[in-house]
């Protein structure tokens, strides 16, 4: 298993042999407008919430953050969770690498009751490099608000299901207990790949007029960075730092907010979250490559009232 191919240098390698692969989902553009636009269509996501740049967490004192809104919105604590974006070098594959066995060896318990408690997706092939939308998708199906529905004017009794919502409810409808979570995820994605009315979304965000370059064609897709999400996950009563990347194995627990604030006992729990996501980029990925400035960080957060 040491030699097991990585997913995401596998899907790289494959969009890059395949540069005509028209089914693949366009990527989004790293622009908070563009994910807001995706999670406004996919989940319904109230006016009050936005994607927003996380700026001033690659240096100094990870209390220095700054979270700059593209709608000069100001901007309250709290916070769904973040989308990290980080370039694909030998040195992170190699850390991928060591990590992906050391989960297969020691980690299957843990997994179990992490599993319990998030809503994780595999990026199969046919979503090209789209890792975007899947990071936005976890954050948004892991927060609670992908909303189940909306009011239907036609009929006062019910209302309209979100897209995301409707497709989390059909991967429950033909799940059970005793499901391999290999294959669930798995399954999970191949579904999500094939609900075109998401991949729809998808694609018109990756062409909003709000993006700042042009957008590729899906063969041609970004392949040197990677997308992945972050989220509070509560469980055993502490709040945990929870990575979840189509491309792993399995959702990775990074500790609890409080082990990874380890210079701030005193803040409310939602600082405490973005913090702590930033201290684990430092230390996990920007520590691998401490000459590269292409890493980027984005924070769904609720609007000040």
């Amino acid at each position: 298993e040491k030699n097991e191919e990585d997913r995401l240098k596998d899907i790289h390698h494959h969009l890059s042999r395949n540069k005509s692969a028209s089914s693949s989902w366009l990527p989004l553009e790293s622009n908070p407008a563009i994910f807001t636009s995706y999670a406004r269509s996919t989940s319904h996501l109230p006016q009050t919430w936005e994607f927003v740049d996380v700026l001033g967490f690659g240096g100094g004192a990870s209390d220095d953050l700054l979270l700059l809104s593209p709608t000069e919105s100001n901007i309250s604590n709290t916070v769904a969770g973040a989308i990290f974006l980080f370039p694909t070098t030998d040195a992170i594959y190699a850390d991928r690498g060591v990590q992906k066995v050391w989960l297969r060896k020691h980690d299957q318990s843990h997994h179990n009751i992490l599993s319990r408690h998030v809503f994780h997706v595999e990026q199969v092939k046919g979503f090209g490099n789209a890792c975007g939308s899947i990071a936005a998708t976890h954050i948004l199906l892991n927060s609670g608000l992908a909303l189940p529905d909306i009011p239907d004017p036609f009929n006062e009794s019910g209302g309209i299901a979100s897209p995301l919502s409707a497709y989390k409810n059909a991967c429950i409808n033909v799940s059970n207990n005793d499901q391999d979570q290999d294959c669930l995820r798995r399954q999970r994605g191949e579904m999500l790949v094939k609900t075109q009315e998401l991949h729809n979304i998808s694609d018109r965000s990756a062409q909003s007029t709000a993006s700042q370059t042009q957008c590729p064609e899906s063969g041609d897709t970004y392949l040197g960075h990677h997308y992945c999400a972050f989220v509070p996950v509560k469980f055993d009563g502490k709040i945990h730092v929870v990575e979840l990347d189509g491309t792993k194995i399995r959702p990775i627990d990074h500790g609890t907010v409080e082990e990874n604030n380890y210079n701030h006992d005193d803040d409310d729990n939602n600082n405490a979250f973005l913090r702590a996501v930033a201290n684990v980029v430092k230390r996990k990925w920007m520590a691998l490559e401490p000459n590269r400035i292409d890493f980027s960080l984005m924070a769904l957060v609720k609007k000040a009232t």
